[in-house]
């Protein structure tokens, strides 16, 4: 589960976090829907335009609406995907919580059940104590002549 949220990770940060003014050919490349042309068209536009949004890729050539769309799009179910994850983590997350806090209850009651053994087993033993004391004094009166 963690290399997969990892590789969406990674394929949502290169996607989201691509800037097309600066990215280099390799990394628009990693976008689907542009291959080495598209890239190097983009290169030669930024060279004389700033490119402020996804659909200023129309002004390029090999661009037409129907290949900014499947970009969005594919930006989108990127970051559907991993809100989905991170949601499910959330979940995941709060689940372990609540069993560690079951735990720690859990603990805290057999801490105290062991207590009230502890005391009732030093209050036995207090009065065994004063038994045999008592019984010690008893004995040295019927000894003493």
């Amino acid at each position: 589960m963690k290399k997969t949220l990892l590789a969406l990770a990674f394929a949502l940060s290169s996607l989201m976090a691509i800037d097309f003014n600066t990215a280099s050919k390799a990394e628009l490349m990693k976008v689907k829907g542009i291959g080495p042309k598209k890239a190097e068209a983009i290169i030669q536009y930024r060279k004389t335009h700033k490119i402020k949004s996804i659909n200023d890729l129309k002004n390029i050539k090999g661009f037409n609406s129907k290949t900014i769309s499947k970009i969005k799009n594919q930006k989108s179910a990127l970051k559907d995907k991993a809100n989905a994850k991170k949601a499910a983590l959330k979940n995941k997350k709060s689940k372990m919580k609540a069993k560690m806090n079951s735990k720690k209850e859990a603990l805290k009651n057999k801490k105290a059940k062991l207590n009230a053994k502890k005391s009732q087993l030093k209050k036995m033993k207090k009065e065994k104590m004063e038994k045999l004391d008592s019984k010690k004094s008893a004995f040295k009166n019927k000894v003493k002549f």
